[in-house]
């Protein structure tokens, strides 16, 4: 491959390849978790978070040049109504790379290694997640018009971004409040902080965008898989909750996170209704015909592993075999998802046709 073009994949590299990322170590904690009696599972989980690994260091590079090399058009990403909101994938695979290591890195890695490592990880996403947040919004705003076509669920990467900020922040407070107090309150602090911000956008967005598939036309095909992000604030959202309850009450702050716990259901319920709802969705989309691979199939991933992994957090409190079954029939369905995703994308690596649109 010559030096020309490999300038024009990183010119057109996208930031939404990180999702990628985001959907394999999601998986990773996932079928780590599930095994917690079958060895096998375990093992399957650690080989997810190894593939995580390498896809979150090969796509660091191309990311990381463009910003050098194509700056004019990471410019015009980061102002599309659109586009803008996947760049804060990077730092939230990040996180998610995070939680991994805290999870699973004790088997290859030295303990303060692992808690190093988390702790930039948490810092560089928290203070991304942020910025973005805050920037994207902002974004729309100045915008003199935005089209119904622009306004999709992919409005909800960047509350998704906040609310994911808990789940590696719960684990760094957990160890630092037996070795820096002052750190894990703080740690606490900013993950509930965040916790707010990611919920409270997504309750608003959420309104916005039903009501343009409402009163607008059906979006392609290709934008099928924007729909299932909205299981991602559902999912990671119950997650979240629970493991900020636990936290509070080891820290002082509540009595109980039987409250919160309950509420914790109560979210995850919603999902239920998105999944089904989202099914029917795609049931209509897949009677008019094929649904064209792209990278957006990566959107699928994410969103249903997260909450695939929020109804394994809700057995733990209930103890319910159907919700066990049901965590299940979700992990079937999203690692076959992802196998599918990953060999077409494999396929459109080597024939270029991912990394070259006008090929």
């Amino acid at each position: 491959m010559n030096n020309n073009k490999l300038s024009l994949i990183i010119k057109h590299f996208s930031p939404a390849w990180f999702a990628a990322s985001m959907g394999t170590g999601g998986i990773a904690n996932l079928l780590y978790q599930l095994g917690k009696n079958n060895a096998a599972l375990r093992a399957l989980g650690q080989t997810f978070f190894v593939i995580n690994i390498v896809i979150f260091g090969v796509l660091l590079i191309p990311w990381v040049l463009r910003w050098f090399m194509h700056i004019k058009h990471v410019v015009i990403d980061i102002k599309h109504p659109i586009m803008s909101n996947f760049f804060v994938t990077m730092p939230v695979s990040g996180i998610i790379l995070g939680t991994n290591l805290m999870l699973m890195g004790n088997t290859f890695l030295p303990n303060n290694v692992i808690i190093n490592l988390s702790l930039i990880f948490w810092i560089f996403g928290t203070v991304f997640s942020l910025i973005l947040g805050v920037y994207v919004l902002f974004n729309i705003f100045i915008i003199d018009e935005v089209h119904p076509n622009t306004i999709n669920f992919s409005w909800f990467i960047t509350p998704v971004a906040s609310v994911v900020v808990p789940l590696l922040g719960n684990g760094l407070v957990k160890y630092y409040f037996n070795v820096n107090l002052d750190l894990a309150n703080f740690i606490n602090i900013i993950d509930l902080s965040f916790y707010g911000i990611g919920m409270f956008l997504f309750i608003i967005l959420f309104g916005v965008v039903v009501n343009r598939f409402i009163y607008h036309k059906m979006p392609h095909a290709m934008m099928l898989p924007t729909f299932w992000i909205m299981l991602g604030p559902i999912g990671v959202g119950t997650i979240a909750l629970v493991g900020l309850a636990d936290i509070n009450v080891m820290l002082g702050f509540l009595e109980t996170a039987s409250s919160i716990k309950l509420l914790s259901i109560i979210l995850w319920g919603f999902g239920l209704w998105t999944f089904g709802f989202s099914t029917f969705i795609t049931v209509l989309y897949l009677g008019k015909g094929e649904i064209p691979f792209t990278l957006s199939w990566w959107a699928f991933i994410f969103p249903i592993v997260s909450y695939a992994s929020g109804t394994l957090v809700i057995y733990s409190i209930t103890n319910a075999s159907f919700i066990l079954g049901y965590t299940f029939f979700l992990t079937v369905i999203v690692v076959i998802i992802w196998l599918v995703t990953f060999i077409k994308t494999l396929v459109g690596i080597i024939n270029l046709k991912m990394l070259l649109p006008e090929l």
